[in-house]
Protein backbone atom coordinates (compact mmCIF):
# COMPACT_ATOMS: atom_id res chain seq x y z
CA UNK A 1 0.00 0.00 0.00
CA UNK A 2 3.08 2.45 1.17
CA UNK A 3 4.62 1.80 -2.56
CA UNK A 4 1.40 2.58 -4.05
CA UNK A 5 0.59 5.79 -2.60
CA UNK A 6 4.55 6.70 -2.95
CA UNK A 7 4.03 6.25 -6.70
CA UNK A 8 0.23 8.22 -6.96
CA UNK A 9 2.26 10.83 -5.08
CA UNK A 10 5.26 11.09 -7.81
CA UNK A 11 2.03 11.07 -10.51
CA UNK A 12 0.47 13.54 -9.00
CA UNK A 13 3.64 15.82 -8.75
CA UNK A 14 4.97 15.26 -12.25
CA UNK A 15 1.79 16.40 -13.31
CA UNK A 16 1.48 19.41 -11.40
CA UNK A 17 5.23 20.54 -13.09
CA UNK A 18 3.79 19.81 -16.35
CA UNK A 19 0.61 21.86 -15.80
CA UNK A 20 2.97 24.58 -14.26
CA UNK A 21 5.02 24.70 -17.68
CA UNK A 22 2.90 24.84 -20.12
CA UNK A 23 1.01 27.23 -18.48
CA UNK A 24 4.28 29.89 -18.38
CA UNK A 25 4.17 33.36 -19.86
CA UNK A 26 6.80 35.65 -20.89
CA UNK A 27 6.66 38.45 -18.65
CA UNK A 28 8.76 40.76 -21.24
CA UNK A 29 6.82 41.25 -24.94
CA UNK A 30 10.65 40.83 -26.45
CA UNK A 31 10.49 37.50 -25.66
CA UNK A 32 7.72 36.42 -27.80
CA UNK A 33 8.55 34.73 -30.99
CA UNK A 34 8.43 36.46 -33.54
CA UNK A 35 7.34 33.55 -35.62
CA UNK A 36 4.37 31.35 -34.86
CA UNK A 37 5.93 28.00 -35.93
CA UNK A 38 9.52 28.91 -33.94
CA UNK A 39 7.67 28.76 -30.01
CA UNK A 40 11.33 28.88 -28.52
CA UNK A 41 12.65 31.94 -30.05
CA UNK A 42 13.09 34.91 -28.07
CA UNK A 43 13.07 38.33 -30.11
CA UNK A 44 16.66 39.55 -31.30
CA UNK A 45 18.77 36.21 -29.77
CA UNK A 46 20.06 36.47 -33.07
CA UNK A 47 21.84 39.72 -32.66
CA UNK A 48 24.71 40.81 -31.17
CA UNK A 49 24.64 42.50 -27.44
CA UNK A 50 25.15 46.43 -28.60
CA UNK A 51 24.14 49.25 -28.25
CA UNK A 52 24.18 52.43 -30.26
CA UNK A 53 24.00 55.52 -28.04
CA UNK A 54 25.93 57.99 -27.03
CA UNK A 55 26.17 57.58 -23.32
CA UNK A 56 22.18 58.61 -22.63
CA UNK A 57 21.62 59.88 -26.12
CA UNK A 58 20.33 57.50 -28.58
CA UNK A 59 21.41 57.55 -31.61
CA UNK A 60 19.26 58.62 -34.52
CA UNK A 61 18.71 56.02 -37.32
CA UNK A 62 17.77 57.60 -40.36
CA UNK A 63 15.55 55.74 -43.42
CA UNK A 64 14.81 57.20 -46.74
CA UNK A 65 10.97 56.37 -47.39
CA UNK A 66 8.15 56.95 -50.32
CA UNK A 67 6.48 59.94 -49.26
CA UNK A 68 2.65 61.22 -49.43
CA UNK A 69 3.29 62.24 -53.13
CA UNK A 70 2.56 58.09 -54.18
CA UNK A 71 -0.91 58.29 -52.26
CA UNK A 72 -1.65 54.49 -52.00
CA UNK A 73 1.79 53.45 -52.55
CA UNK A 74 3.44 55.08 -49.70
CA UNK A 75 5.57 53.89 -46.63
CA UNK A 76 3.42 53.95 -43.26
CA UNK A 77 5.34 51.44 -41.57
CA UNK A 78 8.61 53.02 -40.49
CA UNK A 79 7.44 55.90 -37.97
CA UNK A 80 3.35 55.87 -37.02
CA UNK A 81 1.57 58.18 -40.23
CA UNK A 82 -1.65 60.12 -39.49
CA UNK A 83 -3.04 58.63 -42.23
CA UNK A 84 -2.68 54.99 -41.50
CA UNK A 85 -5.39 53.35 -39.40
CA UNK A 86 -4.69 53.48 -35.69
CA UNK A 87 -4.11 50.35 -35.08
CA UNK A 88 -1.36 50.24 -37.48
CA UNK A 89 -0.01 53.20 -35.42
CA UNK A 90 -0.17 51.52 -32.36
CA UNK A 91 1.71 48.70 -33.98
CA UNK A 92 4.51 50.68 -35.39
CA UNK A 93 5.11 52.34 -32.07
CA UNK A 94 4.86 49.16 -29.88
CA UNK A 95 7.85 47.19 -33.16
CA UNK A 96 9.97 50.92 -32.23
CA UNK A 97 9.63 50.65 -28.80
CA UNK A 98 11.00 47.13 -28.46
CA UNK A 99 14.24 48.08 -30.83
CA UNK A 100 15.11 51.55 -29.39
CA UNK A 101 14.85 50.66 -26.28
CA UNK A 102 17.14 47.27 -26.88
CA UNK A 103 19.93 48.93 -29.56
CA UNK A 104 20.26 52.66 -27.98
CA UNK A 105 18.26 54.23 -31.23
CA UNK A 106 15.75 56.43 -32.26
CA UNK A 107 14.39 55.74 -35.23
CA UNK A 108 13.16 58.47 -37.57
CA UNK A 109 12.79 58.70 -41.65
CA UNK A 110 13.39 61.68 -44.59
CA UNK A 111 10.29 60.91 -46.62
CA UNK A 112 10.66 61.19 -50.68
CA UNK A 113 8.38 64.32 -52.36
CA UNK A 114 8.50 63.45 -55.54
CA UNK A 115 8.72 60.73 -58.28
CA UNK A 116 11.99 60.98 -58.84
CA UNK A 117 13.17 61.48 -55.18
CA UNK A 118 14.41 58.03 -54.33
CA UNK A 119 16.87 57.84 -56.89
CA UNK A 120 17.96 61.60 -56.70
CA UNK A 121 18.31 61.69 -53.03
CA UNK A 122 20.40 58.33 -53.18
CA UNK A 123 22.66 59.70 -56.10
CA UNK A 124 23.25 62.58 -54.70
CA UNK A 125 24.42 61.71 -51.39
CA UNK A 126 26.74 58.92 -53.04
CA UNK A 127 28.47 61.74 -55.01
CA UNK A 128 28.47 64.30 -52.74
CA UNK A 129 29.94 61.59 -49.98
CA UNK A 130 27.20 62.28 -47.52
CA UNK A 131 26.13 60.02 -44.91
CA UNK A 132 22.24 61.02 -44.32
CA UNK A 133 21.10 57.47 -44.61
CA UNK A 134 21.82 54.54 -41.95
CA UNK A 135 18.79 52.81 -44.61
CA UNK A 136 16.54 53.28 -47.59
CA UNK A 137 13.63 51.54 -48.54
CA UNK A 138 13.39 52.28 -52.56
CA UNK A 139 10.46 51.00 -54.85
CA UNK A 140 12.33 47.08 -56.05
CA UNK A 141 12.58 48.38 -59.71
CA UNK A 142 14.22 51.81 -58.33
CA UNK A 143 16.67 49.12 -55.57
CA UNK A 144 17.69 47.26 -59.07
CA UNK A 145 18.74 50.58 -61.19
CA UNK A 146 20.82 51.20 -57.88
CA UNK A 147 22.02 48.25 -57.01
CA UNK A 148 23.45 48.24 -60.62
CA UNK A 149 24.97 51.92 -60.51
CA UNK A 150 26.75 50.08 -57.02
CA UNK A 151 25.16 52.44 -54.55
CA UNK A 152 24.26 49.35 -51.92
CA UNK A 153 26.34 47.29 -49.85
CA UNK A 154 26.01 43.12 -50.38
CA UNK A 155 24.29 41.67 -47.93
CA UNK A 156 25.71 38.96 -48.04
CA UNK A 157 29.49 39.73 -48.12
CA UNK A 158 29.13 41.19 -44.42
CA UNK A 159 29.05 39.44 -41.04
CA UNK A 160 27.06 41.51 -38.82
CA UNK A 161 23.61 39.69 -39.87
CA UNK A 162 22.96 36.58 -41.80
CA UNK A 163 19.33 37.63 -43.10
CA UNK A 164 18.15 34.38 -43.17
CA UNK A 165 15.45 34.73 -40.42
CA UNK A 166 11.53 33.91 -41.22
CA UNK A 167 11.07 37.93 -40.98
CA UNK A 168 13.11 38.12 -44.15
CA UNK A 169 11.30 36.79 -47.69
CA UNK A 170 13.34 33.54 -48.47
CA UNK A 171 11.80 33.49 -51.59
CA UNK A 172 12.68 37.35 -52.28
CA UNK A 173 16.24 36.29 -50.87
CA UNK A 174 16.44 33.42 -53.73
CA UNK A 175 15.48 35.34 -56.55
CA UNK A 176 16.82 38.77 -56.14
CA UNK A 177 20.78 37.90 -55.86
CA UNK A 178 23.03 37.88 -58.39
CA UNK A 179 26.46 35.97 -58.70
CA UNK A 180 25.66 35.18 -55.25
CA UNK A 181 25.44 38.69 -54.08
CA UNK A 182 22.59 40.31 -52.30
CA UNK A 183 21.76 44.18 -52.40
CA UNK A 184 18.25 44.66 -51.25
CA UNK A 185 15.58 42.49 -49.46
CA UNK A 186 12.20 42.45 -48.58
CA UNK A 187 9.99 40.98 -45.51
CA UNK A 188 8.01 41.77 -42.41
CA UNK A 189 9.36 45.30 -42.25
CA UNK A 190 8.23 46.20 -46.06
CA UNK A 191 4.01 46.25 -46.13
CA UNK A 192 4.09 47.78 -49.51
CA UNK A 193 5.53 44.06 -50.69
CA UNK A 194 1.93 42.66 -49.25
CA UNK A 195 -0.01 46.07 -50.80
CA UNK A 196 1.64 44.98 -54.00
CA UNK A 197 0.62 41.17 -54.01
CA UNK A 198 -1.73 40.08 -57.09
CA UNK A 199 -4.84 38.24 -56.05
CA UNK A 200 -8.32 38.04 -57.31
CA UNK A 201 -11.03 39.72 -55.58
CA UNK A 202 -15.13 38.31 -56.26
CA UNK A 203 -18.55 39.09 -54.79
CA UNK A 204 -19.67 36.83 -52.55
CA UNK A 205 -23.13 37.24 -53.14
CA UNK A 206 -23.10 36.99 -56.99
CA UNK A 207 -20.94 33.40 -56.24
CA UNK A 208 -23.86 32.23 -53.99
CA UNK A 209 -26.94 32.88 -56.02
CA UNK A 210 -25.52 30.84 -59.23
CA UNK A 211 -24.08 27.87 -56.90
CA UNK A 212 -20.35 28.57 -57.09
CA UNK A 213 -17.67 28.34 -54.31
CA UNK A 214 -14.40 29.83 -55.07
CA UNK A 215 -12.65 28.85 -51.43
CA UNK A 216 -13.72 24.93 -52.07
CA UNK A 217 -12.06 25.39 -55.59
CA UNK A 218 -9.44 26.68 -53.93
CA UNK A 219 -9.00 23.81 -51.14
CA UNK A 220 -9.49 21.21 -53.80
CA UNK A 221 -7.20 22.45 -55.91
CA UNK A 222 -8.93 23.04 -58.79
CA UNK A 223 -8.77 26.91 -58.65
CA UNK A 224 -7.59 26.94 -62.33
CA UNK A 225 -7.49 29.34 -65.38
CA UNK A 226 -9.58 26.90 -67.16
CA UNK A 227 -12.10 26.69 -64.33
CA UNK A 228 -12.43 30.70 -64.18
CA UNK A 229 -12.90 30.75 -67.66
CA UNK A 230 -15.95 28.50 -67.52
CA UNK A 231 -17.31 29.96 -64.57
CA UNK A 232 -16.73 33.25 -66.44
CA UNK A 233 -18.49 32.07 -69.68
CA UNK A 234 -21.75 31.75 -67.69
CA UNK A 235 -22.12 35.03 -65.89
CA UNK A 236 -21.11 37.42 -68.60
CA UNK A 237 -24.04 39.17 -69.91
CA UNK A 238 -25.24 42.67 -71.41
CA UNK A 239 -27.16 44.20 -69.02
CA UNK A 240 -27.78 47.77 -69.84
CA UNK A 241 -29.48 46.66 -73.78
CA UNK A 242 -27.21 49.34 -75.68
CA UNK A 243 -25.89 46.69 -77.51
CA UNK A 244 -22.06 47.15 -76.31
CA UNK A 245 -20.25 45.56 -73.40
CA UNK A 246 -18.58 47.71 -71.33
CA UNK A 247 -18.10 48.07 -67.45
CA UNK A 248 -21.72 49.02 -66.99
CA UNK A 249 -23.24 45.12 -68.30
CA UNK A 250 -22.07 42.26 -66.17
CA UNK A 251 -19.03 40.23 -66.17
CA UNK A 252 -17.25 37.04 -65.22
CA UNK A 253 -13.93 38.49 -64.26
CA UNK A 254 -12.35 41.94 -65.49
CA UNK A 255 -8.83 41.95 -65.65
CA UNK A 256 -6.08 44.06 -66.36
CA UNK A 257 -3.23 44.02 -68.78
CA UNK A 258 -0.27 43.59 -66.28
CA UNK A 259 -2.39 40.75 -64.64
CA UNK A 260 -0.84 38.58 -67.85
CA UNK A 261 2.01 38.28 -66.37
CA UNK A 262 0.96 37.67 -62.90
CA UNK A 263 -1.10 34.85 -64.38
CA UNK A 264 2.20 33.37 -66.11
CA UNK A 265 3.83 33.22 -62.99
CA UNK A 266 1.03 31.41 -61.18
CA UNK A 267 1.56 29.35 -63.01
CA UNK A 268 5.18 28.45 -61.84
CA UNK A 269 6.75 29.67 -64.49
CA UNK A 270 9.60 32.94 -64.76
CA UNK A 271 10.41 35.27 -67.18
CA UNK A 272 14.02 34.73 -65.54
CA UNK A 273 15.45 32.44 -63.65
CA UNK A 274 19.72 31.60 -62.11
CA UNK A 275 22.02 29.13 -63.88
CA UNK A 276 24.47 27.33 -61.69
CA UNK A 277 26.70 30.08 -60.49
CA UNK A 278 23.67 32.14 -59.84
CA UNK A 279 23.96 34.27 -62.70
CA UNK A 280 20.62 34.98 -64.70
CA UNK A 281 18.87 33.02 -67.32
CA UNK A 282 15.81 33.60 -69.41
CA UNK A 283 12.85 30.87 -69.10
CA UNK A 284 10.03 32.85 -70.66
CA UNK A 285 10.11 30.17 -74.13
CA UNK A 286 9.93 26.75 -74.03
CA UNK A 287 7.16 23.93 -74.45
CA UNK A 288 5.21 24.35 -71.39
CA UNK A 289 6.12 28.15 -71.09
CA UNK A 290 3.63 28.19 -74.43
CA UNK A 291 1.31 26.39 -73.74
CA UNK A 292 0.97 28.18 -70.18
CA UNK A 293 0.95 31.31 -72.53
CA UNK A 294 -1.75 30.00 -74.90
CA UNK A 295 -4.24 29.37 -71.48
CA UNK A 296 -3.77 33.14 -70.39
CA UNK A 297 -4.07 34.31 -74.28
CA UNK A 298 -7.55 32.64 -74.96
CA UNK A 299 -8.81 33.93 -71.59
CA UNK A 300 -8.33 37.14 -71.87
CA UNK A 301 -9.73 37.40 -75.46
CA UNK A 302 -12.61 35.36 -74.35
CA UNK A 303 -15.81 37.66 -74.89
CA UNK A 304 -16.57 36.55 -71.06
CA UNK A 305 -13.52 38.54 -69.69
CA UNK A 306 -13.75 42.47 -69.48
CA UNK A 307 -10.83 44.47 -69.94
CA UNK A 308 -9.92 47.25 -67.64
CA UNK A 309 -7.32 49.62 -69.57
CA UNK A 310 -7.52 53.14 -70.63
CA UNK A 311 -9.18 52.20 -74.05
CA UNK A 312 -12.24 50.68 -72.14
CA UNK A 313 -15.33 53.71 -72.14
CA UNK A 314 -15.32 54.24 -68.74
CA UNK A 315 -18.66 56.12 -68.67
CA UNK A 316 -19.78 57.86 -65.34
CA UNK A 317 -16.97 56.85 -63.72
CA UNK A 318 -13.68 58.64 -62.89
CA UNK A 319 -11.63 55.47 -63.71
CA UNK A 320 -11.49 52.54 -64.99
CA UNK A 321 -10.11 51.03 -61.41
CA UNK A 322 -12.92 52.84 -59.77
CA UNK A 323 -15.47 51.43 -62.53
CA UNK A 324 -14.30 47.97 -61.64
CA UNK A 325 -14.56 48.63 -57.97
CA UNK A 326 -18.01 49.66 -58.60
CA UNK A 327 -18.42 46.78 -61.03
CA UNK A 328 -17.55 44.01 -57.81
CA UNK A 329 -19.67 46.33 -55.15
CA UNK A 330 -22.94 45.96 -57.33
CA UNK A 331 -22.95 42.38 -58.41
CA UNK A 332 -21.78 43.27 -62.15
CA UNK A 333 -18.33 41.47 -62.17
CA UNK A 334 -17.89 37.80 -60.39
CA UNK A 335 -14.09 38.23 -59.79
CA UNK A 336 -11.76 41.32 -60.55
CA UNK A 337 -7.82 40.83 -60.86
CA UNK A 338 -6.24 43.37 -57.71
CA UNK A 339 -3.31 44.40 -56.11
CA UNK A 340 -3.94 43.53 -52.03
CA UNK A 341 -3.94 47.01 -51.74
CA UNK A 342 -7.17 47.92 -53.97
CA UNK A 343 -9.40 46.19 -50.70
CA UNK A 344 -9.45 49.36 -49.43
CA UNK A 345 -11.53 50.72 -52.44
CA UNK A 346 -13.88 48.32 -52.18
CA UNK A 347 -14.27 47.94 -48.79
CA UNK A 348 -15.86 51.90 -49.04
CA UNK A 349 -18.89 49.63 -51.11
CA UNK A 350 -21.35 48.08 -48.99
CA UNK A 351 -20.91 44.78 -50.38
CA UNK A 352 -19.65 41.27 -49.63
CA UNK A 353 -16.38 39.78 -51.27
CA UNK A 354 -13.90 38.15 -50.93
CA UNK A 355 -10.32 36.84 -51.70
CA UNK A 356 -8.84 34.25 -54.18
CA UNK A 357 -4.97 33.48 -55.21
CA UNK A 358 -4.44 33.95 -58.65
CA UNK A 359 -5.61 30.32 -60.34
CA UNK A 360 -2.79 27.69 -61.21
CA UNK A 361 -2.41 26.72 -64.56
CA UNK A 362 -3.82 23.06 -64.28
CA UNK A 363 -5.15 21.30 -61.44
CA UNK A 364 -1.82 19.29 -61.29
CA UNK A 365 0.11 22.22 -60.26
CA UNK A 366 1.20 21.69 -56.64
CA UNK A 367 0.98 25.49 -55.10
CA UNK A 368 -0.64 28.69 -55.59
CA UNK A 369 1.79 31.71 -56.60
CA UNK A 370 1.20 35.56 -56.29
CA UNK A 371 2.92 37.41 -58.19
CA UNK A 372 4.46 40.56 -56.14
CA UNK A 373 4.52 43.89 -58.28
CA UNK A 374 8.02 45.27 -58.13
CA UNK A 375 6.96 48.87 -59.23
CA UNK A 376 5.58 49.54 -55.97
CA UNK A 377 6.32 47.05 -53.82
CA UNK A 378 9.56 48.04 -51.59
CA UNK A 379 12.38 46.49 -49.98
CA UNK A 380 15.41 47.85 -47.74
CA UNK A 381 18.71 48.33 -48.74
CA UNK A 382 22.06 49.93 -46.86
CA UNK A 383 23.71 52.94 -49.04
CA UNK A 384 27.32 52.15 -49.23
CA UNK A 385 27.71 56.05 -48.43
CA UNK A 386 26.72 54.66 -44.77
CA UNK A 387 30.09 54.26 -42.84
CA UNK A 388 28.63 52.18 -39.97
CA UNK A 389 27.36 49.51 -41.95
CA UNK A 390 26.85 46.93 -38.64
CA UNK A 391 24.59 49.42 -36.51
CA UNK A 392 22.22 49.14 -40.35
CA UNK A 393 22.31 45.74 -40.19
CA UNK A 394 21.59 44.78 -36.60
CA UNK A 395 18.87 47.87 -36.95
CA UNK A 396 17.14 46.53 -40.10
CA UNK A 397 17.02 42.74 -39.25
CA UNK A 398 15.60 43.99 -35.25
CA UNK A 399 12.85 46.17 -36.84
CA UNK A 400 11.59 43.41 -39.62
CA UNK A 401 11.90 40.62 -36.58
CA UNK A 402 9.81 42.73 -34.50
CA UNK A 403 7.78 43.78 -37.03
CA UNK A 404 6.46 40.29 -37.26
CA UNK A 405 4.29 40.07 -34.24
CA UNK A 406 3.33 44.22 -34.48
CA UNK A 407 3.24 45.65 -37.38
CA UNK A 408 2.47 42.50 -40.10
CA UNK A 409 0.10 41.48 -37.53
CA UNK A 410 -1.58 44.70 -37.61
CA UNK A 411 -1.86 44.73 -41.42
CA UNK A 412 -3.48 41.26 -41.30
CA UNK A 413 -5.67 42.45 -39.10
CA UNK A 414 -6.75 45.66 -40.83
CA UNK A 415 -7.22 43.93 -43.79
CA UNK A 416 -9.34 41.43 -41.98
CA UNK A 417 -11.36 43.09 -39.36
CA UNK A 418 -11.82 47.03 -40.76
CA UNK A 419 -11.69 45.57 -44.44
CA UNK A 420 -14.64 43.43 -44.63
CA UNK A 421 -13.28 40.22 -45.22
CA UNK A 422 -15.42 37.97 -43.45
CA UNK A 423 -14.55 34.68 -41.41
CA UNK A 424 -12.05 31.77 -41.86
CA UNK A 425 -12.20 31.53 -45.68
CA UNK A 426 -10.27 34.81 -46.18
CA UNK A 427 -7.69 34.51 -43.87
CA UNK A 428 -6.67 31.37 -44.65
CA UNK A 429 -7.07 32.98 -48.47
CA UNK A 430 -4.40 35.54 -46.94
CA UNK A 431 -2.09 32.67 -45.65
CA UNK A 432 -2.27 30.58 -49.63
CA UNK A 433 -1.69 34.23 -51.22
CA UNK A 434 1.46 35.74 -49.43
CA UNK A 435 3.09 32.24 -48.72
CA UNK A 436 2.94 32.11 -52.20
CA UNK A 437 4.66 35.55 -53.02
CA UNK A 438 7.09 35.30 -55.60
CA UNK A 439 9.35 38.13 -57.59
CA UNK A 440 11.28 37.49 -60.61
CA UNK A 441 14.68 40.04 -61.96
CA UNK A 442 12.92 40.16 -65.58
CA UNK A 443 10.02 42.45 -63.62
CA UNK A 444 12.71 44.47 -61.54
CA UNK A 445 14.99 45.36 -63.91
CA UNK A 446 12.61 45.12 -67.16
CA UNK A 447 15.37 43.61 -69.26
CA UNK A 448 14.64 44.21 -73.48
CA UNK A 449 10.59 44.44 -72.33
CA UNK A 450 10.74 40.62 -70.98
CA UNK A 451 8.32 42.29 -68.20
CA UNK A 452 5.56 43.78 -70.78
CA UNK A 453 5.49 41.59 -74.40
CA UNK A 454 3.01 38.75 -73.10
CA UNK A 455 0.45 42.00 -70.98
CA UNK A 456 0.63 43.55 -74.97
CA UNK A 457 -0.07 40.52 -76.59
CA UNK A 458 -2.96 39.21 -74.63
CA UNK A 459 -5.08 42.63 -74.98
CA UNK A 460 -4.25 42.59 -78.97
CA UNK A 461 -6.07 39.98 -80.56
CA UNK A 462 -3.50 38.20 -82.18
CA UNK A 463 -1.22 35.26 -80.05
CA UNK A 464 2.27 36.29 -81.88
CA UNK A 465 3.89 35.38 -78.83
CA UNK A 466 6.89 33.40 -80.22
CA UNK A 467 7.50 35.83 -83.32
CA UNK A 468 7.31 38.98 -80.43
CA UNK A 469 10.02 37.45 -78.18
CA UNK A 470 11.63 36.54 -80.81
CA UNK A 471 12.04 40.01 -82.06
CA UNK A 472 13.09 41.51 -78.47
CA UNK A 473 15.29 38.60 -77.58
CA UNK A 474 18.40 40.34 -78.65
CA UNK A 475 17.71 43.49 -76.45
CA UNK A 476 17.49 41.25 -72.94
CA UNK A 477 20.22 39.10 -73.50
CA UNK A 478 22.07 42.66 -74.29
CA UNK A 479 20.11 44.41 -71.03
CA UNK A 480 21.45 41.36 -68.79
CA UNK A 481 24.69 41.81 -69.82
CA UNK A 482 24.34 45.34 -69.04
CA UNK A 483 23.32 44.69 -65.49
CA UNK A 484 25.48 42.13 -64.51
CA UNK A 485 28.72 44.29 -65.80
CA UNK A 486 27.18 47.26 -63.79
CA UNK A 487 27.11 44.59 -60.82
CA UNK A 488 30.74 43.28 -60.65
Amino acid sequence: MKKILCILMVVLMLCAALVACNNEIPDDPASQTPNEESEEYVLFSNLPEVNFADGNTPYEFNILTIGDWSGAYKSVEVVPHELAPELLQDAVLERNALVEQRFGVKITETRTTSSAGMLQDIRSNASAGSDLYDAVMPYMTEAATLAAEGLFYDLLAEDAVAFDGSWWDQSAMETLSIDNKLYFITGDLCLLAYDCTHCLVFNRDLATENGIDPYQLVYDGEWTLDKMLEISKGITREENNDGTMDLDDVWGCLINSNFTTSMFLASGERLTTKDENDMPVIAVMGTRQIEVFDKIYNLCSNDAVGHIDSSVNIGRFSSVWTAASTAIAEKRALFRAIAMVDIFEIAEFECSFGLLPTPKASEDQENYYSNVSAIAATCVAIPKTNKNYECAAVVMDAMAQASTNTVRSSYYDNLLKLRKLQGEDDEKMLDIIFAGRVYDYGILFQWGGINTFMNDIAFSGTNNFKSKYDSIEGSIESAIENTIEGMR
